[in-house]
């Protein structure tokens, strides 16, 4: 990435010699351990809300509070993941969280019918399980590459992920087809809890070979050592350091607006137009294009866009999230063809996004702080989701669907412009010269 040095060799936390070529054993151990994760969670992510309402026998009411609750327990887990990959090290924080989320997976598969608190605590700490094991996975994954490598490394992660997902969701329709929902959702969720076993016991072999905790704390290169001199350095402490940085709180706005009109309204918004429209047939085809677009585009994209300047590729990347909602919002009666359309041009804005943010925090990131930087990201994240939910739900609620996805777009423009504004802010090289 940028600026951070011409070296072909670097080393890693568990001492391993790296050629600029490859990725580590480790960084392979982390990016196989995701994709088998990812599998899981694909299966269960669509079906969270058949589950509470089908097997526990919720309410739409009760469904929707604990909605609510699951995303204050994703806010929280987001600042106690960075918070403990920082103290106790990424990989020993991936273990940790990944046996929590394993448990909670294993509740939900095997409470009774009578035990319904059972399952929806269970869901909840799944919920916050996930997001604290996010922050630390990306300070794992970037300090297990040397720093030109870490948008390499994670190009390929948003690639093994999304195909994982892939395969989670025709394995979770598959088993509701044959076993039936209740309890087809119940071995789904037996995948989910192995999947987070294999992942704990992946990363924590990989760092016990070294002797230690493959601590994430550390996470840095000529960008870091750049923030560390220009005054946030590992003797400030806590979330505060992260908000003095300016250049994070860039991207934090950055993120909040990307994910609040962009990826929230993907996930909520092109459902809610489907059950508007009367037309949810062909919504499966619709995340099936998109997450074919990500699988098949992400790796060869990043070679392309790593000559381009951060700031630039971060702003073209909202454009065409933006531009994938302009379609939606000139169609007078949006069916599923915009709607698939729609879906692989923001498809190609994800691939633009997804590794380029990811290795700018933990570039940003000083030594000592990269678990909360992470965090930082996942906040955002997790806060622009929350943001994006409810308002897709106030104005799509009124019918209008054609004004929603146009001022979606006018906020993802407005992304773009901030993702621009970075340049300023950015260390000097760390923009460019990937």
């Amino acid at each position: 990435m940028g600026g951070l040095g011409t070296r072909t060799k670097d080393r890693n936390p568990f001492g391993l010699g790296v050629s600029a070529a490859g990725f580590p054993p480790v960084a392979m151990v982390v990016l196989f351990g995701e994709f088998l994760s990812s599998v899981g969670s694909g299966a269960t992510f669509p079906y969270l809300v058949v589950y509470l309402h089908d097997v526990c026998r919720l309410s739409g009411g009760q469904v929707g509070a604990v909605l609510v609750v699951r995303a204050l327990a994703a806010v929280a887990g987001a600042v106690a993941g960075g918070a403990l990959s920082d103290r106790y090290g990424a990989a020993r924080t991936v273990v940790g969280v990944s046996a929590t989320a394993a448990v909670a997976a294993a509740v939900m598969a095997g409470v009774p019918g009578n035990a319904v608190p059972a399952a929806v605590v269970a869901a909840i700490t799944g919920t916050g399980a996930g997001a604290a094991l996010a922050p630390a996975l990306d300070a794992l994954l970037a300090r297990s590459v040397p720093g030109h490598a870490r948008e390499k490394a994670f190009s390929w992660r948003n690639t093994v992920v999304t195909t994982g997902a892939m395969l989670g969701v025709a394995g979770a329709a598959v088993a509701l087809g044959v076993l039936g929902v209740g309890s087809g959702l119940r071995w789904v969720y037996v995948l989910d809890a192995a999947s987070f076993v294999v992942l704990a016991v992946l990363v924590g072999r990989a760092a016990g070979r070294r002797g230690n905790g493959g601590d994430g704390a550390g996470v840095h290169g000529a960008a870091g050592d750049l923030r560390a001199r220009g005054g946030i350095g590992s003797s400030d402490k806590g979330y505060a350091a992260v908000a003095r940085d300016p250049a994070m709180r860039g991207v934090f706005a950055f993120v909040l607006l990307v994910v609040a009109a962009g990826f929230a309204q993907l996930q909520i918004g092109l459902p809610a137009v489907s059950v508007l429209t009367h037309d949810v047939d062909g919504l499966g085809w619709v995340f099936t294009a998109n997450m074919l677009v990500v699988a098949f585009a992400q790796v060869p994209a990043q070679r392309l866009l790593a000559r381009l300047p951060r700031p630039v590729v971060l702003a073209g990347g909202a454009s065409l999230m933006a531009g994938a909602w302009v379609i939606v919002a000139m169609d007078p009666t949006p069916g599923t063809g915009s709607l698939l359309a729609a879906a692989v041009v923001f498809g190609l804005g994800e691939v633009a996004y997804m590794p380029v943010v990811a290795a700018l925090v933990n570039d940003l990131a000083p030594p000592g702080l990269a678990g909360r930087y992470n965090g930082a990201n996942t906040l955002a994240w997790t806060g622009g989701f929350a943001i994006g939910a409810g308002a897709a739900g106030t104005l799509l609620g009124a019918g209008s669907v054609r004004l929603f996805f146009a001022v979606s777009a006018a906020v993802l423009g407005a992304g773009a412009l901030v993702a621009l504004s970075l340049a300023r802010l950015l260390p000097k090289g760390s923009t460019d010269d990937r």
